[in-house]
């Protein structure tokens, strides 16, 4: 990321999401000086696999999660729209939310997920991912949405969106996080949902729900040696020790900037080198 301070908006659906797809990237950009903001569309209530809880309860453990990972990779601001997990979500409504926050932020660069990636079974990352991409290419107009304009909220043009997690194109960027990896870490141990995840695949002695500091040590090793393996077999794409994948688009007012690149991919040519940073 270029010297000159910009806003990042990241765009999500459940409160874990970024600290498993782009955690080391939102931190290592915080750590230079961008101002991140964090924007969580549900509240995550579904989010369990337990049977002790109610909705309620797992939302309200979800948000307290988010924030205290959000603290640990310097996120200046979380907003949390607390729509129902699993598909409730009204697209429309959405996009006016996200292009209010992108004005509202002047969000230069937006991230979410990538709403055509295929055999995406989640409608919340669907409906999130395709809505935050329409709110950064839209929330330029000024008479879309034209009630929002006033006071110190203007027509914003958002100059890219990036898309993390699984992708439905192969990536055109590469971020080195090998100096953000331990925060990366910290941040995912903070849900309870990444607990169960891991006691499931590694300590299936271990109750997530009550784990003890000797417990919380495995599990905190066994978090560390997969984040640790994810990262480094996607840096290996580009000869990084640790990295994150995106695959990055250019945001023209109503479009994105990909007209060439289309062309080009529609003949058969090969794809730009990707992006290092």
């Amino acid at each position: 990321m270029n010297s000159k301070k910009i806003n990042v908006l990241a765009i999500f659906s459940h409160p874990d999401d970024l600290s498993i797809f782009c955690s080391g990237t939102l931190a290592k950009w915080a750590e230079e000086g961008h101002n991140i903001f964090a924007l969580c569309c549900t509240n995550g209530n579904l989010g369990t696999l337990r049977t002790d809880l109610t909705k309620e309860d797992v939302a309200k453990m979800r948000e307290k999660e988010l924030k205290e990972a959000n603290k640990i990779l310097g996120i200046k601001k979380t907003i949390l729209l607390d729509y129902p997990d699993g598909g409730f979500i009204p697209r429309q409504e959405l996009r006016e939310k996200l292009i209010y926050f992108i004005r509202k932020l002047r969000a230069d660069r937006v991230m979410t997920f990538d709403p055509w990636v295929p055999y995406e079974v989640h409608p919340d990352h669907v409906i999130v991912g395709r809505m935050a991409s329409e709110a950064g290419a839209f929330a330029a107009f000024p008479l879309l949405y034209s009630e929002q304009v006033k006071d110190d909220i203007n027509p914003y043009s958002c100059s890219e969106v990036w898309f993390m997690g699984l992708l439905g194109h192969s990536p055109n960027c590469f971020v080195n996080i090998s100096s953000t990896i331990e925060k990366k870490v910290e941040a995912a141990l903070k849900f309870e949902a990444t607990l169960t995840l891991l006691a499931r695949f590694f300590a299936p002695d271990i109750d997530p729900a009550n784990v003890s500091p000797e417990e919380l040590k495995k599990l905190s090793k066994y978090a560390n040696r997969l984040l640790r393996s994810i990262a480094s077999t996607i840096g290996k794409k580009a000869n990084i020790k640790a990295a994150e994948a995106f695959y990055t688009q250019k945001v023209l007012p109503g479009h994105f900037d990909n007209f060439l690149e289309l062309m080009n991919e529609m003949l058969g040519n090969p794809s730009e080198t990707p992006k290092i940073y």
